[in-house]
């Protein structure tokens, strides 16, 4: 008995049905790639903000820039120093190096700090100041000795210290947007790398961890980025309206 012949139709439905699945590319496990160039602004007191932005560097091939503080915050004295300028909104009473730098070249920048009494640190908090973003997308990275994202969970229903943590925090949150933006960045997100008592291998997979997060923030599509350029011109009205 000879074998029964396939039906042509059925032969063209094979080929149609490995055309399709050759013509569709493979998604599982794939990266975003990040759009633009990536520069990451850091400053260190004492080496764990350094540590999560060079992680950052690796992990998202990107450039960094240190901040340098010419004022010396070593040691006890140095902690209290950093802590009462913080608290003061005060910028580095010498200075930082460099004071300004050329972020032309690029369009995605991640500003890695240390948390200063519930802020951002004095040196980044004075190269903010001192320079322009316009038109940069912006991700902060926060260090510090607690986890400020914990206080995000409760609601107006907790007790009454939580609550004030809660809109503490909110409040500096909030300055900090607000302080990228009047330099005319768009800023992104935050995150944040709780470093007390944490060894540096974990610090390095936390940051690591954030990175993948910071590689999707920064791939837009295009219809993102029109968005975005929509929102930036709104902020520059508003801002020439205020003058």
């Amino acid at each position: 008995m000879k074998p029964s012949k396939t039906p042509r139709f059925v032969h063209l439905l094979i080929l149609l049905i490995a055309a399709l699945l050759t013509a569709v590319p493979a998604v599982s496990g794939s990266k975003e790639t990040v759009t633009g160039k990536t520069l990451i602004i850091a400053y260190s007191r004492t080496g764990k903000s350094m540590l999560v932005a060079q992680t950052l560097k690796t992990q998202l091939d990107a450039d960094l820039l240190e901040v340098r503080d010419l004022k010396d915050r070593s040691g006890a004295l140095g902690y209290i120093s950093a802590g009462y300028d913080a608290f003061f909104d005060r910028h580095t009473s010498i200075a930082i190096e460099p004071q300004n730098a050329d972020v032309t070249p690029y369009e995605n920048i991640i500003i890695v700090s240390p948390i200063w009494n519930w802020k951002l640190s004095t040196p980044i908090h004075t190269f903010i100041d001192q320079n322009r973003f316009d038109g940069k997308q912006i991700i902060m990275v926060t260090t510090g000795n607690n986890d400020i994202r914990k206080y995000e969970r409760y609601d107006d229903r907790a007790p009454f210290l939580k609550r004030f943590f809660r809109d503490y925090i909110r409040g500096k949150s909030h300055a900090v947007r607000s302080s990228v933006t009047a330099r005319g960045g768009y800023f992104l997100k935050h995150y944040h790398v709780e470093t007390l008592e944490v060894p540096e291998h974990e610090i390095i997979t936390k940051a690591a961890r954030h990175s993948e997060h910071i590689r999707n923030d920064f791939s837009l599509t295009v219809a993102a980025r029109e968005r975005r350029d929509a929102e930036l011109l709104r902020i520059a009205g508003t801002a020439e309206l205020k003058k």
